[in-house]
């Protein structure tokens, strides 16, 4: 029967549920009216409803249609491959289902095998429902709505998880740290299946190991029986009064703290208008989820909104509130239903009304500035001028570009470079002969490094976009003196921004406030669309290039050096990463544990190959554990030396604002770090805090110094926009004589910039002396702040990695880490290398179908609903329904409101028409063209299609 089995799912509970049910002997929670079982038919009933599809001939293509049912089987197992307790069950999924005409057919179970993470907060948080209905009291562990039934303690719960201490043992062997490789770890590494013929026996075992840890569960099974007979349903006036007190007075007492500070997602009068305590919590799930999406992604699923939500753990929240409530905000506009295109397999999208304001704005700007700057040189002039201050011949490329830079009126000029193009080269000359026609040229880039870089390869004089907003925004609305002077420094200038594919919307808006307010003659934005993207929401560059944008292209590579490598490059810049490792054929080698074999491959090379081979890791994690081998490796034969020093370093964690606002996000041993005025919501100074204890209240015990201070989370502003709160971990790092660092914060007056790098000198009594990248020479005192930003540079990930050029290079990849396996950071891996690349990969086969299926595209508010088609030449031939070119319709930036933490300017607020889409020119024609406009976007209702 294996053909008729299209998918498996397994429901696999809490460990301490399985102890009070097998040890306690709670007979509540198991069996087939138990409290594990009802929350898994109710998930399946919600996978049945949303996700079980089958395919329809459309015009000779299969197109994804939506049954609604499923035939599957329920198996309830009860230990582990240990013999540990572990309740779980098998849904078991038959390779058909019948479709609305009647007809059954096979089962089309991609979304299903897509949204397994969905499904399993679904199940967790019905089973919380269910639990807490038993008088049980659950507390939340991490971040993604896993948890456990208070009370049972970690010694007992770490007793019974012999097979979970088994995988991390051998996934600390292979180097795997991350949550996806300790999966591929758990399948790869199964003992057989034991068949216990005496479970009485087996059970009685179980009771035994607990008793001799002190714990039998009676205690906690007797307090829930208690709490469990004090539910007395009463009347129906009392229970809607109990109903709306409870959600007043849990909202206020645990959450409540965030409608003091007014939240827009939330209904104001919570007992005015919501009928259970369930549904006033999810209008805060809902809300806070919005807002930790929306900080990375201009539109993001309906189903990944609400496993957001639902994992914040909130109490009685299911996903039936949850989806109810997302009902509302699109009813009320405060959601944006995404367009649905015939056969089309992705979840539906939604995207914020700001989201979609903001790129509205962006475009606006960008169509507000044609004509406004002043040429500095004719086209037909520029080709000879800037050969003459070239460093080097410019191709044609290079020139077409540049002298669009230096002929065009228009004051948002856009150069799309594919990887190894030379646009520094192009930079450098467009510098010189700006300047020597008296034009300002300011240079731009995302973090210090890339400044640094920017200024030594095109001698620009350059800063950080996020110092250059800080210290221009306030401009914008403002006049007086200090616009003045402001104005003085920038009108006439040339901003340059460099690696633009990483700018994001609210970013890419406010550059180009500042620059209509101070009189900026000429922004100049440089890139390439198929590269990185920003970490914060929005892919502005891609955006303004569909929009229309004057732009021209620079597509010869002058990097690599090899007929293979230029293929390679060549095919990644297409998004066909399978076909490029294809051409890379033996030199993408297979291993078990693709960072470790990449650092002993590093370190098996000769001296003078080390210095030339960069060492790229897809992730943190992987990065990790290359620095740590080399480390060993090169202290072993010698090549780092002495005893070193022992250093505690800070490596932040990756957490949006909202995140930072929920007690789970907290663990004992972080730290928090309070920049100024960050903490004044909840009365913290400037300072970094150590986090002592989360308790279970959502409350958060910080220490400073001998100081113990009681921090509510809740209490932070959920409008905030800036970031001035930042978690981090601490590490031991040992450091020696002969280390590769990259410091991981900014010292600017000492020239140490965050992600460059350095190399350890000497360690000794007077401290740390490094070279720095620049040559020179530092000794930090042991005291010293900047010993506790640093870390191991050996390998680089593919962020730090952009904009670097090396000889050779070692690439890791695994297919364990879906999120990481894109094609996007795929690219940046292939194109930083001259001479030679390896790959190492886990898996090549399924790596391969994973880029291909993995664009790593962010998304636009625009795009979701359907007003431009911003990845358009990306993705083309490879969506799943028709696409048409779609071009951005008029905007009248006069009726649209100002956004929570914009930059409002007059200049942008008197209407004007969005740019059409157009094709890249080069000289001579450097002038855009104009597309059709759509009409504007058209009312939509969500529809649920969860």
């Amino acid at each position: 029967m294996a053909w008729f089995v299209t998918a498996l799912h397994t429901f696999s509970a809490p460990k301490s549920v399985s102890v009070l049910a097998y040890v306690a002997g709670d007979k509540r929670i198991l069996g087939p009216d138990g409290a594990n079982m009802k929350a898994v038919t109710r998930a399946m009933a919600w996978v049945e409803s949303n996700l079980a599809e089958g395919r329809k001939d459309i015009e000779g293509r299969k197109v994804p249609m939506r049954s609604g049912n499923l035939v599957y089987a329920l198996f309830q197992h009860d230990t582990s491959r240990a013999l540990d307790p572990q309740a779980h069950v098998h849904a078991v999924i038959a390779n058909l289902t019948k479709m609305p005409d009647g007809k059954w057919q096979a089962l089309h179970a991609d979304k299903i095998w897509s949204n397994n993470s969905v499904i399993g907060s679904i199940y967790h948080a019905f089973l919380r429902e269910e639990l807490e209905k038993l008088g049980y009291q659950v507390e939340l562990k991490g971040k993604h709505g896993t948890f456990e039934i208070a009370g049972v303690p970690k010694p007992v719960l770490d007793a019974f998880s012999q097979r979970r201490e088994a995988i991390l043992e051998k996934a600390a062997e292979l180097g795997i740290v991350s949550a996806k490789g300790r999966d591929g770890v758990t399948t790869n590494t199964r003992d057989p299946k034991l068949n216990v013929e005496d479970r009485e026996a087996l059970r009685q075992a179980w009771i035994d190991k607990a008793a001799a840890l002190g714990f039998d569960g009676k205690s906690l099974l007797d307090a829930a029986l208690a709490r469990a007979a004090q539910r007395d349903p009463g009347s129906a006036l009392e229970r809607g009064y109990r109903a709306v007190s409870e959600a007043v007075s849990t909202a206020w007492d645990k959450l409540g703290s965030a409608l003091r500070a007014h939240d827009p997602l939330v209904d104001r009068g919570l007992a005015r208008v919501t009928t259970s305590p369930a549904e006033a919590r999810a209008q805060l799930a809902v809300a806070s989820a919005v807002r930790m999406l929306s900080e990375r992604e201009a539109a993001f699923s309906v189903h990944q909104l609400g496993k957001t939500a639902l994992d914040l753990g909130l109490k009685g929240v299911t996903v039936d509130h949850v989806e109810r409530r997302i009902e509302q905000l699109v009813g009320r506009g405060q959601l944006i239903a995404g367009e649905a295109r015939i056969g089309d397999t992705r979840p539906r999208m939604v995207t914020t009304r700001e989201a979609l304001l903001t790129e509205e704005r962006i475009l606006g700007a960008v169509e507000e500035g044609r004509g406004l700057a002043s040429p500095i040189l004719a086209a037909q002039d520029a080709p000879e001028r800037l050969q003459a201050v070239a460093d080097r011949e410019l191709n044609a490329g290079q020139l077409g570009a540049a002298a669009l830079i230096l002929s065009s009126e228009d004051r948002t000029v856009a150069i799309q470079g594919i990887a190894g193009a030379g646009k520094s080269t192009m930079l450098q000359a467009v510098a010189r002969v700006a300047e020597a026609e008296g034009r300002a040229v300011i240079g731009l880039a995302f973090q210090n490094k890339m400044v640094a870089d920017l200024a030594e390869g095109a001698g620009i004089r350059s800063r950080t976009i996020a110092s250059f907003i800080l210290a221009n925004e306030r401009h914008v609305q403002a006049g007086g003196p200090a616009y003045d002077e402001a104005r003085a420094a920038l009108a006439g200038s040339m901003l340059i921004v460099d690696e633009t594919s990483m700018v994001s919307s609210d970013d890419m808006l406010k550059l180009h406030q500042i620059a209509a307010a101070l009189g900026v003659d000429k922004l100049v934005l440089v890139g390439d669309r198929q590269q990185l993207s920003s970490i914060d929401a929005g892919k502005s560059f891609a955006l303004i290039q569909a929009g229309g944008g004057t732009m021209a292209r620079m597509d010869e590579n002058i990097r690599q050096r090899t007929d293979q490598l230029r293929t390679v490059a060549a095919l990644a810049n297409l998004g066909e990463a399978s076909k490029a490792m294809k051409v890379l054929g033996e030199s993408v080698v297979e291993h078990q544990s693709p960072a470790l074999h990449a650092a002993e491959m590093w370190l098996g090379l000769s001296p003078a190959d080390r210095d030339a081979t960069a060492v790229f890791a897809s992730g943190r994690a992987a990065r990790a554990v290359i620095n740590q081998r080399i480390q060993d490796g090169l202290a072993t034969e010698g090549s780092v030396r002495g005893e070193g020093i022992h250093l505690t370093v800070y490596e932040r964690v990756n957490t949006t604002r909202e995140e930072l606002r929920y007690a789970a996000t907290y663990q004992a041993g972080q730290t928090l770090e309070v920049g100024r005025g960050g903490g004044q919501d909840v009365g913290l100074a400037a300072g970094r805090y150590d986090v002592a204890k989360v308790h279970p209240n959502g409350k958060v015990d910080l220490k400073l110094g001998n100081r113990s201070i009681r921090f509510d989370p809740q209490k932070l502003s959920p409008t905030e926009k800036r970031d001035r709160l930042q978690l981090s971990e601490k590490k031991d790092l040992h450091l020696r004589e002969g280390d590769r660092i990259r410091w991981t914060a900014n010292d600017k007056e000492r020239g140490l910039h965050n992600s460059a790098l350095a190399r350890v000198l000497a360690v000794d009594a007077d401290g740390v002396t490094v070279e720095t990248a620049g040559k020179e020479r530092l000794t930090l005192d042991l005291g010293d702040p900047m010993l506790s930003r640093l870390d191991l540079a050996y390998s680089l990930n593919m962020h730090m990695a952009q904009g670097i050029t090396t000889d050779k290079a070692i690439t890791v990849m695994s297919s364990q880490e879906r999120n990481l396996s894109n094609q996007r950071l795929f690219n940046v891996g292939v194109t930083r290398v001259r001479d030679e690349l390896t790959m190492v990969v886990d898996d090549k086969e399924k790596l391969e179908r994973q880029l291909d299926n993995n664009p790593g595209n962010k998304t636009s508010a625009l795009e979701t609903v359907g007003r431009l088609d911003v990845d358009h030449e990306r993705t083309r031939g490879k969506s799943s329904g028709p696409r048409e070119k779609l071009h951005v319709g008029p905007v009248d930036l006069a009726d649209l409101p100002p956004l929570p933490g914009e930059l409002p300017s007059p200049a942008h607020t008197q209407g004007a028409a969005a740019a059409a889409a157009g094709a890249s020119k080069s000289p001579p024609d450097l002038k855009p063209d104009r597309g059709d406009a759509l009409p504007p976007l058209p009312e939509r209702s969500l529809g649920l299609d969860l």
